[in-house]
């Protein structure tokens, strides 16, 4: 199951320019989509697994969205690149609803403010 052939981000945020990747890759738990450009390449990951449950544990889910921008090179500065990620773990059988209002306070968390404070290395 995926997205659909296409994934829209828009990496400049409310107000920026949309970016559209074509997915490139689709297996059974995993898929992958890709936007070529010229002064950098977009791509987005997919994942979905199921911990190994031991006895008398409580079985978990995991759904991972991996986002990448690899920078090219311009002159005397070198490729690089940018990465963000969020994994989603909940007990199997959670439905979204059981898991919405703390995936939303991590989106609410990411703001300008709160970034200027993690790159500051502030705790």
């Amino acid at each position: 199951m995926s997205f659909g052939d296409t994934l829209t981000i828009t990496p400049d945020g409310t107000g920026g320019t949309d970016v559209v990747l074509a997915r490139i890759n689709n297996d059974a738990y995993t898929t992958e989509y890709f936007k070529p450009g010229t002064v950098s390449n977009y791509r987005v990951r997919i994942r979905h697994s199921k911990e190994t449950v031991k006895a008398g544990s409580v079985p978990y889910e995991r759904h991972n969205v991996e986002f990448t921008e690899e920078v090219f090179a311009v002159g005397a500065v070198p490729a690089f690149t940018r990465q963000v990620y969020a994994v989603i773990r909940h007990k199997t059988g959670d439905t979204e609803a059981d898991v919405t209002n703390l995936g939303e306070a991590l989106s609410l968390f990411l703001s300008d403010t709160n970034l200027i404070k993690l790159f500051g290395w502030q705790s």
